[in-house]
């Protein structure tokens, strides 16, 4: 009788533990709310800037676990391959690019903010960089900053993945003028400056 009365003390402070285990004080299991949004205000902008810059060309999928990018060379011992997959599981990128026919990885693209009021990476990470080039997959940083055009990052982006040159900036010259100028050589002077400049 004694066993059995300790028995069903045993399972009750059991159950009792498990239950705990799964809810919180106010016995909900789902502690939860839901989010605004999935994306930060400069993740949500920059993501917006990117389907203007190359949405034409590329899918883009946000917050991808580099372990879903890359995949151990063949002839690793099962301790190099654990070793390499433990550090590269918790890594992630902000964005990457996605050939839109053949579904193929192009490029990995993160934001980088050097202030780092925003949470974004900040310092380079080595093993993602290198990781992402021994796999043969360009990685594009970008600096958080307001003012980027569309065309800019395009450029940018398809220099990056050898699609395309990117544009050179020829250098302004400015003509010398002469030490005294006649009123008609002033005005037209004048007028070829502020066209050289736009």
């Amino acid at each position: 009788m004694e066993f059995a009365l300790l028995l069903v003390f045993a399972l009750v402070a059991g159950a009792s533990i498990v239950i705990a285990k799964y809810t919180d004080v106010g016995g909900n299991p789902y502690p939860f709310n839901r989010k605004e949004s999935v994306f930060s205000t400069v993740e949500a902008t920059f993501l917006s800037l990117l389907e203007r810059a190359v949405g034409d060309k590329f899918k883009i999928v946000s917050r991808v676990k580099l372990i879903d990018l890359i995949e151990c060379k063949p002839g690793l011992s099962k301790k190099a391959r654990r070793a390499a997959l433990a550090k590269a599981k918790n890594k992630q990128l902000d964005y990457v690019l996605i050939d839109k026919t053949t579904l193929n990885i192009v490029a990995a693209v993160d934001l980088v903010n050097n202030s780092n009021k925003s949470g974004h990476k900040a310092q380079k990470d080595w093993f993602v960089n290198g990781a992402l080039e021994s796999a043969n997959i360009p990685h594009i940083r970008m600096k958080v900053k307001t003012g980027y055009k569309a065309n800019e990052v395009r450029s940018a982006i398809l220099y990056k993945i050898g699609q395309q040159p990117q544009p050179v900036r020829k250098p302004r010259t400015r003509t010398e003028k002469p030490a005294v100028l006649s009123p008609s050589q002033a005005k037209a002077h004048s007028t070829q400056t502020q066209l050289a400049e736009i």
